[in-house]
């Protein structure tokens, strides 16, 4: 049964030893939730790339029209992608590390953990998109004062 679930599936490594070399159903179940959380990190990963891709490409036109905000939308992107990666290299570590539990509390220390980590994650990038936000807006603003300083003199 483990045999026909994996042919389907293309790339994933066959783990029906796993459960002939008499892996409990909970290592199983982890193990096929490791693996989804490391595509699911891969795909996330690519899906960071493509955007940063096409925000380079978005902003390379609009840098040539004299605009900084595409610079700022690309920066933006980049730190978005940076924290998905994280949020995902996390999550693939919890999941390692609750294979390994060998009771109740541990799966929720483990839990616990992760929890903290994504929380403190969060917290750091938000204030960098802050941040960064606060310049993107400030740009444009700077630029209309510029040319109204040098209209003047």
């Amino acid at each position: 049964m483990a045999n026909a679930r994996h042919q389907g599936q293309g790339a994933e490594p066959d783990r029906s030893g796993a459960a002939e070399a008499g892996a409990s159903p909970q290592q199983i179940a982890g193990e096929a939730a490791l693996d989804q959380s490391e595509r699911l990190a891969a795909e996330m990963r690519e899906g960071g790339r493509q955007a940063s891709a096409a925000t380079a490409s978005g902003a390379e036109m609009a840098m040539r029209s004299g605009s900084d905000v595409a610079q700022g939308v690309q920066e933006l992107t980049t730190l978005w992608a940076r924290y998905a990666e994280e949020i995902m290299r996390q999550t693939s570590e919890a999941s390692r590390a609750l294979l390994n539990c060998r009771s109740f509390g541990e799966m929720l220390e483990v839990q616990a953990q992760l929890l903290r980590g994504n929380l403190q994650t969060f917290l750091d990038q938000s204030g960098k998109i802050a941040d960064l936000a606060g310049r993107i807006a400030a740009r444009p603003l700077e630029a209309l004062q510029q040319t109204r300083e040098q209209r003047r003199g």
